[in-house]
């Protein structure tokens, strides 16, 4: 896996948490818009339209 991917996973992991887009910047030292555009590129290749649908795709899938 490339290193964008593990950061989307790691946002993943965060959101499944409950994590504001803030706290997951702050906790993964990325910008909010970095976080922003990994979530957009995470529903986009789950083919989901919110957190809730994202999480449970990719636990289903043993994303996270």
């Amino acid at each position: 896996m490339d290193n964008e991917t593990l950061e989307q996973i790691e946002v993943l992991e965060q959101l499944s948490k409950g994590l504001s887009y803030t706290l997951i910047a702050e906790n993964l030292i990325l910008s909010t818009g970095t976080v922003r555009k990994h979530i957009e590129n995470i529903y986009r290749k789950l083919q989901v339209h919110n957190k809730l649908e994202a999480v449970q795709k990719a636990k289903r899938n043993n994303l996270i």
